[in-house]
């Protein structure tokens, strides 16, 4: 299944990157598929999206500024988003999608 990284609001706004079974959301090109130099409040490797099925996990991978979710929730461990769910890496907002 193919899967669709969007940015719904920030620097990138439309932005999209595609991913089979995960990628890595941060500021470093070499570490990150999805690049977003853009925003100084994400780290380097900021976070991960594995894609399983119609569900999608997310890990926080130690970041300076955290991952959140619905609610302003701090993402801790691998935690389940539904596709179309919108979470904030940094002071960017995205969202996954099935292709």
């Amino acid at each position: 299944m193919v899967y669709i990284l969007e940015v719904i609001s920030g620097p990138l706004d439309g932005k999209t990157w595609e991913f089979e079974e995960e990628i890595v959301i941060g500021r470093d090109s070499d570490a990150a598929g999805a690049c977003i130099t853009l925003d100084r409040y994400i780290s380097r490797k900021h976070a991960l999206l594995r894609g399983v099925d119609d569900e999608v996990l997310l890990t926080d991978l130690s970041s300076r500024n955290g991952t959140k979710v619905k609610g302003g929730r701090a993402v801790a461990g691998e935690t389940k988003i539904a596709l179309g769910e919108h979470f904030v890496v940094g002071r960017t907002q995205l969202r996954v999608i099935k292709h």
